[in-house]
């Protein structure tokens, strides 16, 4: 006699994975689910977390929407729960036997950067038609303009010859600031930011960098050129209650900052210590140059949890110093007044592009080394956007994702300065400003700062100040790996400063070419 088979065993129901945390109970503006095996967080709506809560809870699809109904006061419809589920399958956010977190981790990577592509795309589309509401795009684009890589690149000759065609005929409510560009290697630009804007992007790149993120709101201080917030608000002589705004204290700095007197420089330091800081915003120049001057006279510092260096290129010389000043890490972060904080380093290194605001191109501008231009399109900005703009900016693109929980966002392995701050080899060759520290730094011991200034085709001098445990014995040494670097013909002079001078928009430059100081 023969048995009947076996009935197939039904699947069994989704489950969320067991080991995933919510940050906090559902509130008003929603819930964050936390993968510990993945180190990813997902923010959700307040009825996403609770119909997940629910359905973790009882498993099933039917008594979820019912009872999630109940919680919600709403009707819920059993086939918005089970897009949710699938979208949260999607994200390896469901129990699957054999998966591993190397595996979860790279789905969750490709899920969540493809939902970046999407909004990105989205807003796209939506910012083309009020583009050409404004008399500059509108003389610029064509309706049948389609495609990011087929519309006009914007330079910034284009953005001071027409500013006024940027504008719309009625500013948006708000406040408004009329500011301009530092100018340190071509002339200032105006530029008009709606504070509106800047709230509905900036946040998101700061989020970045979760120690970052961990101090939002609380004491900073903040050191840079005399020229900030690019309002030419000079600091000098004002008072400690005028240089502070909320949170923030603004330190007097000066463009004599790498020989300040005694007197100034106890000010700064007392005053770092008093506000109390979570950490300091500075120009790596500047704070690097303070830094090594209370480092001599032994000035008490406070302990910070951070420094974050921003408005120009952080040298590996400035990094180094402000680790053992300040014993904390160092965060570098890109930007431009024209339209703020645009990516900012993990704690892995990496920098990474606001994936919510901003779409990012890398233009080959042949000059034969991996560096390439930043182009940069505005998302967010109702006032003055910005399409396909050229910045000048240098970056080195990187060859893999980053290890770190934000590896679905753009990434550049490096910032490599501005496209005029390089030098060229007497083969032609560029060499970008990073790529120059890439050079200097590892051969020197004990410099502040510097700069290679190329004043023939094979002639460059290099102006370096001594930090407070400089070693004159490795100058040799950094004078053969740049001739090393810039090939057969190259000669090296050395020049040792008192002090090093920034450009007339109080920025210091790494490298540059003058090929009329002979």
């Amino acid at each position: 006699m023969t048995s009947e088979p076996e009935a197939p065993r039904p699947p069994d129901p989704p489950r969320l994975r067991s080991e995933l945390r919510w940050r906090d109970a559902p509130s008003e503006d929603g819930a964050l689910l936390v993968d510990p095996s993945t180190g990813r967080e997902f923010a959700l709506s307040r009825a996403q977390a609770v119909l997940l809560q629910t359905f973790a809870e009882h498993g099933d699809i039917r008594r979820t929407a019912a009872i999630a109904g109940e919680r919600l006061d709403l009707d819920i419809d059993e086939s918005w729960l089970l897009e949710l589920l699938a979208a949260v399958a999607a994200l390896g956010l469901l129990a699957e036997p054999g998966v591993d977190a190397e595996q979860l981790s790279e789905r969750q990577r490709l899920a969540r950067r493809r939902h970046y592509e999407d909004l990105r795309a989205e807003k796209l589309r939506a910012l083309l038609p009020r583009l050409r509401e404004l008399p500059y795009y509108a003389r610029t684009l064509d309706d049948s303009s389609s495609g990011l890589a087929r519309l006009p690149v914007l330079d910034k000759a284009s953005v001071r010859a027409h500013f006024a065609e940027f504008l719309p005929e009625a500013m948006p409510a708000g406040e408004i600031r009329w500011l301009s560009t530092s100018g340190t290697t071509g002339e200032r630009q105006q530029v008009v930011r709606s504070m509106v804007d800047w709230d509905a992007s900036q946040p998101y790149t700061w989020a970045l960098n979760r120690t970052i993120e961990a101090a939002r709101g609380e004491r900073f201080c903040r050191l840079t050129t005399p020229f900030c917030d690019g309002s030419e608000c000079h600091l000098r002589g004002a008072s400690r209650a005028e240089r502070t705004r909320g949170p923030r204290l603004s330190l007097d700095g000066g463009f004599d900052i790498a020989a300040l007197p005694p007197a100034r420089l106890e000010q700064m330091a007392a005053e770092l210590r008093e506000h109390e800081p979570a950490y300091v915003l500075a120009d790596p120049s500047y704070l690097a140059m303070f830094a090594d001057q209370a480092l001599r006279r032994r000035l008490p510092l406070p302990r910070l949890r951070f420094v974050v260096t921003a408005y120009e290129l952080c040298s590996a010389l400035h990094r180094r110093i402000l680790e053992r000043v300040f014993e904390c890490p160092v965060f570098d972060a890109y930007g431009a007044t024209e339209y703020g904080a645009l990516a900012v380093q993990c704690e892995a290194g990496r920098y990474h592009v606001n994936p919510e605001s901003f779409v990012t191109e890398l233009r080959d501008d042949e000059a034969g080394d991996d560096a390439r231009e930043l182009l940069v399109t505005t998302l967010d900005k109702q006032l003055m956007p910005l399409l396909r703009y050229a910045t000048g900016d240098l970056v080195r693109p990187a060859d893999a994702p980053c290890t770190c929980a934000w590896s679905e966002t753009d990434t550049f392995a490096s910032l490599e300065g501005r496209a005029v701050d390089s030098v060229r080899a007497p083969d032609g060759r560029r060499l970008a400003a990073a790529a120059v520290d890439r050079v200097v730094a590892p051969a020197a011991r004990g410099l502040v700062s510097y700069c290679l200034v190329q004043r023939a085709e094979a002639l460059y001098r290099l102006e370096y100040l001594p930090a407070e445990d400089f070693v004159e014995a490795s100058m040799p040494a950094v004078a053969a790996a740049l001739r090393a670097a810039l090939g057969p013909g190259a000669r090296v002079q050395l020049t040792r400063c008192r002090e090093l001078l920034p450009a007339s928009s109080g920025k210091f430059r790494l490298a540059r070419a003058d090929l009329r100081s002979r």
